[in-house]
């Protein structure tokens, strides 16, 4: 075998603009809005699963039936709200981020071809895909 297709992470970089700052942050707030509707729903079954525990002859422990879906409720909040606390620090993060400056949105997976022969660090390593307002301005690495 001569040659061997290997999958390599390449880091997309966005150049920071008005308009990169504008779309993250809409795109952030929506995600926001998202998990505020996500919260009324979770809220909103929990109290209905309540009202059902209540109402259903069958269950003979109905407060250890309570309790548990109390705490399964409270797991799921706490995990939305973890993920809105991680968003509101990322909103910060993007409104702080200076004009021009590079800033790392995403990581993908690409394949290489690698021969006997080529440096595998080299081929492996630091490829970057720079865009600027959703335009690929450079490509930075190894083929």
């Amino acid at each position: 075998m001569e040659s061997i297709q290997l999958k390599r992470p390449v880091a997309i970089k966005a150049i920071v603009t008005e308009k990169f700052k504008s779309e993250a942050t809409k795109e952030i707030q929506q995600a926001l809005q998202n998990f505020d509707l996500a919260l009324q729903q979770l809220e909103f079954q929990g109290k209905r699963a309540l009202a059902d525990i209540d109402k259903d002859p069958q269950i003979p422990q109905k407060e250890d039936a309570k309790r548990q879906i109390g705490a399964q409720v409270d797991q799921q909040r706490n995990q939305i709200n973890a993920q809105k606390a991680e968003l509101l620090q990322r909103l910060n993060m993007i409104s702080q981020l200076e004009m021009d400056s590079e800033f790392l949105q995403a990581t993908v997976d690409n394949y290489v071809t690698v021969k006997v022969g080529d440096n595998l660090y080299e081929k492996m390593s630091n490829t970057e895909v720079v865009v600027k307002d959703g335009i690929v301005v450079e490509i930075r690495g190894q083929e």
